[in-house]
């Protein structure tokens, strides 16, 4: 036999040994990290649904006139991890939401007036994949919601 297949047959073999005779064990600080890191998700994504809760978001932006800082665009997010097809915005940027992209307004939806601008974030947001609810508010002040990804729309302000 080959020296080398010898050998590493024989450490194989005293790995196996010293596996059985001394299983591994989680350490406890690890263990503990672990349920920190669930406990964690768990808690920002109630955090987040509360906080992009329809009327809240709303409220927010019709006495400041912009969205709470917890809101990132979608570029904003893509820069720090985010990859929309995975869902994954509560694991990589917890606490965090969508909002404050432009909206076309291409489906004619929403009022038109000269130098209005619109836009959008996501309300009513569980974690996961984006839901079809969303918050569009304009440039002078209109807000409104759609809760099918924009085929009706309501007035909020």
């Amino acid at each position: 036999m080959n020296k080398k297949l010898i050998i590493a047959a024989i450490l194989a073999i005293v790995a196996t040994a010293a596996g059985l005779r001394h299983p591994s064990k989680p350490p406890a600080d690890r263990q503990q990290a672990a349920h920190t890191s669930t406990a964690s998700a768990t808690n920002s994504s109630s955090d987040i649904s509360t906080l992009t809760q329809q009327q809240r978001v709303a409220d927010y932006l019709h006495q400041h006139q912009r969205l709470p800082a917890y809101y990132l665009t979608k570029g904003e997010a893509r820069k720090q991890g985010w990859e929309p097809s995975r869902g994954n915005l509560c694991q990589s940027l917890p606490g965090r939401a969508i909002g404050g992209d432009r909206f076309s307004n291409r489906e004619k939806v929403l009022p038109e007036k000269q130098g209005r601008h619109w836009f959008e974030a996501d309300v009513n947001y569980d974690c996961g994949r984006r839901g079809s609810d969303r918050m569009l508010y304009s440039s002078d002040g209109l807000i409104y919601v759609t809760k099918d990804h924009y085929r009706n729309v309501e007035q909020v302000y």
